[in-house]
């Protein structure tokens, strides 16, 4: 090897580097900028609901890719990195993105399988699909990450360091084959529904098709990025040398972090603003000064004009306004 071919091969690993370290602060700025200008939104739909499997979720989801975003700039721009360090850090990012993804997807689960009223069909075959995907793409990542080492690198002319990865599989790539698959089933479930959502009249769409669009909206929304997000991944692993493979795993757990928050928040907020109006509507409803019916399950009750309402009467109405269906949520807010 020549003199110049050394010289180019510097020159391009710390492009390289620089394009790495470049899209690390992109993809962390996308996650930082989320959090601070959706911050109001979580304390007043999050913190202040009781605690449920959704809210657990969301805060996983939210707060360990904001740690992660944390250690990872570390790792990127530290220069007290050790071989021990990169080591680690290349298992534990990979099995962090992973992890992220999983529980991403799990979020998006809930909610389809909240928009499909519950059916248990449709959570089998979401579940089953989900462990054959994510055990698919653990295996591949646990026995690629066996053979990885590292090492830290001192950069020419400069005082920084970087971890350098080597003994990477060139089949590395089928990582991501399993979860793109999950990922394009989700949006077929999703565009079914809301093709169903658009040509149904039933009660459930009825009674909350505003909720519904948002629901789909966003749901549609997510799947075609992250599909897209993940097919760049899939051929940037495919075509791009070794020193290249980091550059789109930042993005891929800062879009499935950021899109599933707001899946989350969009419909909560909707939810709150429809249950206020409910309350408002229902608050401004004159009561015993004119003819009124109030139809329930089929039961038909009349007030007389002019007639004033006893205590049992009243109570009796709040009852069954509470129990009438056209209060309730289309379907369960998780």
């Amino acid at each position: 090897m020549s003199f110049a071919d050394i010289i180019e091969g510097l020159y391009e690993a710390s492009e390289h580097i620089q394009i790495t370290r470049y899209a690390q602060l992109a993809s962390s700025s996308i996650i930082l900028y989320e959090h601070l200008i959706t911050l109001d939104s979580e304390v007043e739909l999050i913190w202040k609901s009781s605690w449920s499997a959704g809210k657990a979720l969301f805060l996983i989801n939210r707060y360990y890719s904001l740690f992660s975003v944390i250690f990872n700039n570390y790792a990127f721009f530290s220069n007290t990195l050790t071989d021990s360090f990169c080591r680690h850090f290349f298992q534990w990012q990979g099995w962090t993105g992973l992890l992220a993804c999983m529980i991403a997807e799990i979020i998006l689960q809930m909610r389809l399988y909240a928009l499909y009223s519950l059916n248990k069909k449709v959570l089998v075959l979401m579940s089953s699909s989900f462990i054959i995907a994510s055990a698919a793409a653990a295996t591949i990542m646990g026995s690629v990450l066996m053979k990885i080492t590292a090492s830290a690198v001192v950069l020419p002319g400069t005082a920084g360091m970087f971890c350098v990865p080597s003994g990477v599989s060139d089949k590395f790539y089928t990582f991501w084959i399993p979860m793109l698959a999950f990922e394009t089933l989700l949006c077929a479930l999703a565009l079914v529904r809301g093709f169903q959502s658009f040509t149904s009249d039933g009660p459930l769409f009825r009674s909350g098709r505003h909720l519904v669009s948002i629901l789909i909206r966003d749901s549609v929304l997510y799947f075609l990025v992250i599909c897209a997000t993940y097919l760049t991944c899939l051929l940037v692993w495919i075509s791009a040398p070794t020193s290249l493979l980091e550059v789109p795993i930042g993005f891929s757990v800062a879009m499935s972090c950021v899109l599933t928050n707001r899946v989350v928040l969009n419909v909560r907020s909707v939810s709150r603003d429809l249950e206020r109006s409910k309350s408002k509507s229902s608050s401004q409803k004159p009561v015993g000064s004119r003819r009124m019916t109030v139809m329930l399950d089929e039961d038909s009750y009349r007030i007389q004009e002019g007639s004033k309402l006893t205590d049992i009467e009243m109570a009796e109405l709040r009852s069954m306004r509470a129990e009438s269906p056209d209060i309730e949520a289309p379907f369960t807010i998780l």
